[in-house]
């Protein structure tokens, strides 16, 4: 069974247990790039399957003033986390062999809400080398493009997941405003994944994910899985490409967005 399918599974039963407690509670809204698509889990625990949110206010950015900061040196970045949140460091480097199926990975840096919602946060670097096939580090990661180049190859060597319409829905990201170097932010079924890079020759690709899908009971009190990773990428100078101050950012990634078919 895959890693999906089970979180799938888990999913559907923490819904049954806490979805009493869920009522009330603000359903999740769409965040960078506007509105992304929502989804459910299918009776019986099965992969879930698309649906609408109820309306609901919309919940803005999350305050991460107070959130605790976590430096990796094994990977060389900085991120912060809620207050309260179990940390659960890596203790080895990511490889795809290893560790592109598992989400669980011991190689991941990962976050965990130890309040029984089960959420779990993700972040590692995936090596761009010549001996990791399509993740090589002979070309460089200059804009949009080329990394949904490189996304859809790692998609498919390294989520056990259907790779189809990353196109449709990657929403670009800049990795510091004023330099924009190139991310994308990612829905899928019951995750949501960013990835950047700072767009050198052979530097790795930073990967955090949320391991619920959008309106999953759990991320509903945070506006959805979407404005949590959000959250987590504020704190490591990831942002909405729109909200560069460089016009010309901001018109290639309207550029992407509009280009899909």
């Amino acid at each position: 069974m895959s890693r999906f399918m089970t979180l799938a599974g888990v999913a559907a039963v923490v819904a049954i247990v806490i979805g009493a407690l869920a009522i009330g509670l603000p359903q999740p809204q769409g965040g960078i790039g506007g509105t992304a698509a929502t989804f459910a889990p299918s009776q019986g625990g099965g992969s879930p399957s698309p649906t609408s949110a109820p309306a609901s206010p919309t919940i803005g950015p999350l305050e991460t003033s107070a959130w605790q900061t976590y430096t990796s040196t094994r990977y060389d970045f900085t991120i912060g986390h809620p207050v309260g949140w179990r940390v659960q460091p890596a203790i080895r480097d990511w490889s795809l062999a290893t560790d592109g199926d598992d989400w669980l990975s011991p190689a991941h840096e990962a976050f965990i809400n130890p309040a029984g919602q089960g959420i779990r946060v993700s972040a590692w670097s995936v090596p761009r080398d010549p001996s990791a096939g399509a993740m090589r580090g002979g070309t460089s990661i200059e804009g949009w493009q080329d990394l949904e180049v490189w996304l859809t190859a790692f998609c498919e060597q390294g989520l056990d997941t259907p790779c189809t319409g990353l196109h449709e829905r990657a929403v670009p990201l800049c990795l510091e405003k004023r330099d924009c170097h190139p991310g994308l932010l990612v829905p899928f079924e019951s995750e949501v994944l960013a990835f950047f890079t700072n767009g050198g020759e052979g530097t790795p690709v930073t990967v955090v994910a949320v391991w619920w899908g959008e309106n999953e009971p759990a991320v509903r009190p945070y506006g959805g899985s979407r404005k949590l990773l959000e959250a987590f990428l504020s704190t490591m100078n990831v942002q909405p490409a729109e909200d560069s101050p460089f016009q010309e950012s901001r018109s290639a990634a309207a550029s992407f967005v509009a280009s899909a078919p």
